[in-house]
């Protein structure tokens, strides 16, 4: 992160974002908001409640971290849909008018939190040891205000307004042209990217692509592979863009180890130390065979026991190639002068592969 504090970007996020919200609302006909969802298809109300459940669940999670205890991880899919699905079953047949008290009451409750918290609490990504080294901030507007945005974007598109859609994004983003970390304004202006990809305009895509990926080389890996980008894959101007942009360690190949490569590779002599960077569940349920156990949070400090010239392979569960624990471990350990990788596809991919499990 820059020397520009976060903190308050994030609260004038939280707000703006329950302001669209509202504004989102107030559009509405009484037919949109009386409509029955189904599990399968949610209604707008469904919706409108299942934001709420995350911003109420990650206020909690925030408050339990300034109360020392260890908050629930939501990084494993299989949990997110049951929790999901949970909620949707709790507040379906609620009134419109309980769901949109909900919504005020999530929203005021995160804000809250957040206001509590320090800068550093927010920006350090190793300040707890259950964090796996993701700094609380980008979690909170993960669930304050990247979700919602995502649903309500989607929901102008399903109703036909395009421009809506579009306008409150660039909204958003000129929101963070002042005093807010590039890091930061560099995700905004990547989801914008992607809108306008997803819409065929091109100019506007590779715009917005060139500033975010300058502003947060962070996000270049994913972009790399990231599915709303691929209708621009083949246009020359997109490759001419990454030509660049991108710093040329980015060009090389990828810093990732397939499952039957890193097989064959422990069988040597000289072959990799695997870590498992996910949390002591995730390890406990089932981990690559020979794996040391070492959270992401807690890579950072016991980086002296290794040899530099022994090389290393991380891995997590891989949700997210391009920003998973993985390979963001693997990245700290080459930025320390490690021969490190990520094994791709993390441990799904090393079981899909039929390769040996070890269990606790």
């Amino acid at each position: 992160m820059s020397d520009v504090p976060i903190k308050p970007a994030m609260l004038v996020l939280l707000r703006q974002t329950h302001e669209q919200e509202q504004s989102l609302i107030d559009q509405l006909s009484e037919a949109e908001r009386t409509a029955e969802g189904t599990p399968e298809r949610w209604s707008i109300k469904d919706l409108i409640a299942h934001m709420a459940a995350w911003k109420q669940r990650h206020a909690e999670k925030l408050a339990a971290a300034a109360r020392g205890e260890t908050p629930p991880e939501w990084t494993d899919m299989e949990l997110v849909n049951r929790l999901n699905a949970e909620s949707y079953a709790a507040d379906h047949d609620r009134s419109w008018q309980a769901v949109q008290n909900q919504a005020d009451h999530a929203c005021a409750a995160l804000i809250a939190q957040v206001e509590r918290m320090s800068e550093a609490e927010l920006i350090d990504p190793n300040r707890y040891e259950w964090q796996a080294g993701s700094a609380l901030w980008k979690e909170t507007l993960a669930n304050g205000v990247w979700h919602p945005y995502d649903h309500m974007t989607k929901l102008y598109l399903a109703r036909g307004d395009a421009e809506r859609a579009l306008g409150i994004n660039q909204a958003l983003i000129d929101t963070l042209q002042v005093d807010a970390p590039a890091e930061l304004r560099g995700d905004a202006i990547y989801n914008l990217a992607c809108l306008y990809a997803r819409h065929s305009r091109i100019d506007r895509t590779l715009a917005a692509l060139r500033e975010a990926l300058s502003l947060n080389p962070k996000l270049i890996e994913w972009s790399r592979q990231d599915t709303d980008l691929d209708p621009l894959r083949a246009e020359p101007a997109f490759q001419a863009l990454y030509k660049d942009v991108v710093p040329p360690a980015f060009l090389q190949p990828d810093h990732l180890v397939g499952a039957e490569t890193l097989y064959t590779e422990q069988s040597t002599a000289a072959g990799p130390i695997v870590i498992d960077v996910r949390g002591a569940s995730e390890y406990a349920a089932g981990h690559v065979a020979g794996a040391l156990h070492i959270p992401l949070g807690q890579l950072s400090g016991q980086l002296e026991q290794f040899q530099r010239d022994r090389p290393i392979v991380t891995y997590c569960n891989m949700h997210h190639r391009g920003k998973s624990r993985g390979e963001r471990a693997a990245a700290l350990l080459r930025e320390h002068g490690y021969q490190a990788r990520a094994l791709d596809g993390g441990f799904p991919a090393w079981q899909s592969a039929g390769m040996p499990v070890g269990e606790l």
